[in-house]
């Protein structure tokens, strides 16, 4: 990618870019290069023989779900495991993740190669990127203060009762288990596509019975999306 970058139809500097983002967070790195790592993914990262966002990337997940897990613990006194390991789940995937990563202009700052599509999983794992960088400028306890700062409104809009809908595959387990009857089994397919689009097809099994089928971009969108067919269709035998 090349130094100066266009963003709304003007032509900036990379700097000015990384410093666009860096108000949006309400941080300014001591280190803009740890910033500018984050910031950097593979396909730019390699060809160039400099480091990706891909290390950071993984500090930044680890570190986020064990904030996330601590702030639920104490915002929820009374939620059982189940729950908190849910609401967990809805806070950190990659939709939520995405949609915050655009709203502090990373979709825009991301270095990516000619012809690669800054898609809702890179937005993700810039974020997680971005998220490592601050744990090493801020340490742990002032990381986990920024990161209630920024999930506050999703966990506001949170509800308990909604939880079951945000994570079908759970949902349906927990279904099984009250029913007496055996665990769902995901089965694939059929994988269809090119390896850079693969595009991935599950049946999901209760009580021996095909009871949903779902297609998605990984195996894990496509188990969800079948457990989700499967709950509907269950659902609907029970009220019938």
């Amino acid at each position: 990618m090349a130094r100066n970058v266009k963003q709304e139809g003007e032509t900036v500097s990379r700097e000015e870019v990384l410093q666009r983002v860096e108000e949006k967070l309400g941080y300014r790195f001591r280190r803009p290069e740890l910033l500018a790592e984050a910031l950097r993914h593979r396909s730019v990262a390699v060809p160039k023989g400099l480091a990706s966002n891909e290390r950071l990337e993984f500090l930044g997940d680890a570190a986020l779900s064990h904030a996330v897990a601590e702030l639920l613990f104490f915002a929820w006194p009374r939620a059982r495991e189940g729950e908190l390991t849910r609401a967990r789940a809805a806070l950190v995937k990659g939709e939520t993740l995405a949609a915050l990563a655009s709203e502090l202009g990373l979709a825009e700052a991301l270095e990516v190669a000619e012809g690669v599509e800054p898609g809702e999983a890179l937005l993700a794992d810039a974020l997680e990127a971005v998220l490592g960088a601050l744990v090493l400028e801020l340490g742990y306890r002032r990381f986990a203060a920024f990161v209630r700062r920024l999930l506050s409104p999703a966990l506001a809009g949170l509800s308990r009762s909604e939880l079951l809908s945000l994570e079908p595959k759970s949902a349906l387990q927990e279904l099984c288990q009250r029913k007496g009857w055996e665990l769902p089994l995901y089965r694939q397919v059929e994988v269809r596509g090119p390896e850079h689009q693969r595009l991935y097809v599950y049946e999901v099994e209760v009580g021996g019975e095909v009871r949903g089928r779902g297609e998605g971009s990984s195996k894990k969108l496509a188990q969800r999306e079948a457990a989700r067919v499967a709950l509907q269709s269950l659902s609907g035998e029970g009220s019938g």
